[in-house]
């Protein structure tokens, strides 16, 4: 049985096969693995300026929008065939995604300021909200929901907005009201019922409930302007590009450790989404945080988890996703273990998984 378990799991945590697909305005769409290797040119250009990003994972296509020639392009993950999906009534297109389930994309727009959708081949092209003032930036869908939610910035007195409404555009709601906030990226956590967004103007990642309420900084501390984000619901981190510091970053979810992904060679980078291993996607739901405490944190030579069992499997992995040991029940020996940060992955017998993060000295 427990050789089954490993071999079952091991390809869930095969974390080189995750990408992190971005918009490097001076070069073009670039992609690169989740720890920051592999780099690669996909989708080069001279004169485009390409904004927002979407991934169609059952289709392996990428969606972006482009300022310049106001169109929304799409092409392979390798970025070859590429075609026009939308070739004409743009102005600013900027973010957009893709449902998956109905086959449909979604994009807003900061010239006609409307949100939009269309079929994935860019026919029957719908008007789903139009704004008079505002700046619209990025978009997120909740599909099973039946909402779509979106960033503004710009209206009347400067007010940074998240708002939602139902997919179809009607029952418009304002989540949050932030003056002078400038927001841009967006994501959804729907596992845990979060919304995450970047605020420029306040150099911050913050999150709130889907209804708005319980509004919190992720952290306000290492951002310059924070753009666009994505998050890696299954690790536990906020993924973003920042404007000013000319970065790729990332945050855990708890606000604890942050990382520099990408430092060299960004120039006005914009757009970033993740192509998450799709073995790992299943499990995604499974994933709770452990709630039974550990200790200490740092660690020495041992990790006592409150709460283990002895048919415990616990996979560790470094800061970059890399495994560095395993071991089944009782307390973890970490002697050997260069200092530094860990995940631990707890999986019971049941298949249920649970994560920890702590520090080794």
């Amino acid at each position: 049985m427990k050789k089954m378990l490993w071999f079952v799991l091991l390809p869930v945590w095969a974390f080189s096969q995750s990408q992190i697909f971005f918009v490097n305005a001076g070069v073009g769409i670039e992609r690169i693995n989740r720890d920051g290797t592999g780099r690669q040119v996909i989708v080069p250009w001279a004169n485009s300026a390409s904004h927002g990003l979407a991934l169609d994972k059952q289709q392996q296509k990428l969606y972006w929008s482009d300022w310049v020639e106001d169109k929304i392009f799409r092409a392979n993950f390798d970025g070859t065939e590429v075609e026009i999906v939308i070739g004409n009534g743009l102005d600013l297109p900027e973010g957009l995604k893709v449902d998956e389930i109905n086959h449909k994309l979604y994009w807003v727009d900061s010239g006609t300021k409307k949100i939009q959708r269309a079929n994935l081949d860019g026919s029957q092209v719908e008007d789903l909200i139009t704004y008079p003032l505002v700046n619209l930036d990025a978009i997120a869908l909740d599909v099973d929901g039946g909402k779509m939610y979106w960033t503004e910035w710009g209206a009347g007195a400067a007010i940074g907005k998240v708002s939602r409404a139902n997919l179809n555009g009607t029952n418009e709601e304002e989540l949050i009201a932030i003056p002078n906030g400038l927001l841009k990226g967006l994501a959804l956590d729907l596992e845990h019922g979060k919304m995450y967004w970047t605020d420029c103007t306040f150099s911050k990642v913050q999150r709130a409930n889907l209804d708005g309420t319980n509004l919190e900084d992720v952290s306000a501390q290492g951002f310059g302007a924070p753009n666009a984000l994505d998050i890696d619901l299954l690790n536990g981190w906020v993924y973003w590009t920042d404007f000013s510091l000319q970065k790729i970053r990332r945050i855990s979810f708890d606000g604890y450790y942050s990382q520099d992904i990408l430092t060299v060679g960004l120039d006005s980078p914009q757009d970033i989404a993740l192509n998450i291993n799709e073995v790992e996607t299943p499990l995604a739901a499974k994933v709770v945080f452990w709630h039974q405490g550990f200790s200490p944190n740092p660690a020495t030579d041992w990790l006592k988890i409150r709460g283990l069992l002895p048919s415990d499997l616990v996979l560790i992995f470094d800061i970059n996703g890399k495994m560095a040991g395993r071991q089944q029940g009782g307390e973890v020996n970490l002697a050997g273990y260069v200092a530094g940060s860990y995940f631990a992955k707890i999986i019971r017998h049941s298949n249920k998984i649970y994560h920890l993060r702590f520090e080794k000295i």
